[in-house]
């Protein structure tokens, strides 16, 4: 459940697996649609979701992620660079496998740059359980308490690091 920090050719890599009890068609839905993507991320998505389509995510507070689709290979796979003001050009990934009645989460973020590596440790744990919540279509507001506990659990295990 929680994510990890690899070291994969000099680069830091954030790393989570995650089971839900969801079919892998539904979680791809509510990963390339943008009317289900506000409700997780907590962004407004734009896009054209295909290879090298542009993506944009606007957050409330000004935040702003640009990028492009480097692997579209629904329902299994997606993939696109992220480019930020705050850590440069890094890469998201997503693999999504049957498992069970539901489906196995792999995500993986890579930095090219250095990158404050805990803050997207809780940043991408905790809108996972959003994913999750958004999934079950029930709605919480984005819980910064919850951002918190995990910064300073992450913070912890990564200045052992």
């Amino acid at each position: 459940m929680d994510g990890r920090v690899l070291q994969y050719e000099g680069r830091h890599v954030v790393s989570f697996e995650r089971y839900l009890n969801h079919p892998v068609e539904k979680v791809w839905r509510a990963i390339t649609s943008p009317d289900r993507i506000v409700n997780w991320l907590t962004a407004h998505a734009q896009f054209d979701l295909i290879v090298d389509g542009q993506i944009t995510f606007r957050w409330e507070n000004g935040d702003l992620v640009h990028g492009k689709f480097t692997k579209v290979n629904p329902p299994y796979e997606l993939e696109y660079t992220w480019q930020e003001k705050t850590s440069g050009k890094s890469l998201v990934r997503w693999e999504l496998s049957d498992y069970d009645e539901g489906c196995l989460v792999h995500l993986t973020h890579t930095f090219y740059e250095s990158a404050i590596v805990a803050d997207f440790l809780a940043g991408w744990h905790v809108h996972l359980e959003m994913l999750d919540m958004t999934l079950q279509e029930k709605h919480v507001d984005f819980p910064w308490e919850r951002v918190k506990e995990m910064h300073e659990k992450y913070a912890s295990v990564i200045s052992e690091l």
